[in-house]
């Protein structure tokens, strides 16, 4: 599970969480609007040429940045507060103000759906909560336990094995990370829909799409979402984790009389000891 601060650690501050945030939202940004715009050539069966797509998104690559670091900045309370479920829940609805903000530029420019505004950018944040909150909070969360309980079951490792410890834990991430984007994609399709043809609602959404593509749409354009998921859960794994997670009061706040967490240094074993 999460790990929570405890009496030897503590959150990062706002200021201290932006440096990984900025960073997270633009990598992040450089890629998701393409797959976005890519999606809904699928969906609505476009053959539009992704160097197109990518020229398209370059425009609103700076409105994609600040969005996805208001995003998660939004976020991170519930985590604090709740769990890193309810986050990622969160951030699925919020991603109505980025992938909503994507959606709608590209519904226009491609002449898509019949009211695209961004009144409508949050419409189906049911289908968003849900689809985020099972491709990144899947990954995020158990990861770990399916590299200990699968990966090293099949090829028991000591802390030594540096190489193979490192494979098994991308490895984990990686399979982890694809089995939950085919597990949302229906999830994502549906709010596509529904934000592209804001018309809809979610009942004529699922019946719309359903007459469409029947079965088919829980899997049509989850090859674009399997590489930026993997993207997004590979920087969840970098940057949203240190971020999140509870760090060891630094050495400098010994002097105002923080607790901090050292390495006993006559043991060289890396044992943690309190010190005030």
């Amino acid at each position: 599970m999460f790990p929570h601060a405890s009496p030897q650690t503590r959150q990062r501050t706002f200021m201290e969480r932006q440096p990984y945030i900025v960073a997270y939202g633009g990598v992040i940004s450089i890629f998701a609007p393409t797959a976005t715009a890519y999606q809904l050539c699928r969906l609505y069966k476009l053959n539009v040429a992704l160097p197109q797509l990518f020229r398209m998104a370059v425009y609103i690559l700076p409105h994609q940045v600040a969005l996805k670091a208001l995003q998660m900045n939004a976020s991170t309370p519930v985590k604090d507060y709740l769990n890193p479920w309810a986050a990622f829940a969160t951030v699925g609805v919020l991603q109505g103000g980025v992938y909503g903000q994507a959606n709608v530029y590209f519904s226009r420019a491609l002449k898509l759906g019949k009211v695209a505004s961004l009144a409508g950018i949050f419409r189906g944040s049911a289908f968003a909560g849900a689809r985020d909150c099972t491709s990144q909070g899947i990954p995020f969360m158990f990861s770990d336990s399916f590299r200990k309980n699968v990966a090293d079951k099949i090829y028991p490792t000591t802390p030594e094995d540096v190489q193979v410890n490192f494979v098994k834990r991308w490895s984990s991430l990686i399979s982890t990370s694809v089995a939950a984007t085919y597990l949302s994609q229906g999830m994502h399709n549906f709010q596509t829909a529904m934000q592209a043809d804001q018309s809809l609602g979610y009942a004529a959404t699922v019946r719309s799409v359903m007459k469409e593509h029947g079965f088919a749409i829980f899997m049509k354009g989850a090859e674009a979402r399997v590489g930026l998921l993997l993207l997004v859960n590979v920087l969840n794994e970098l940057l949203l984790k240190p971020a999140w997670e509870p760090f060891p009061y630094s050495q400098d706040q010994i002097h105002l009389g923080f607790p901090t967490v050292l390495s006993d240094p006559e043991t060289n074993a890396g044992k943690e000891r309190l010190q005030l």
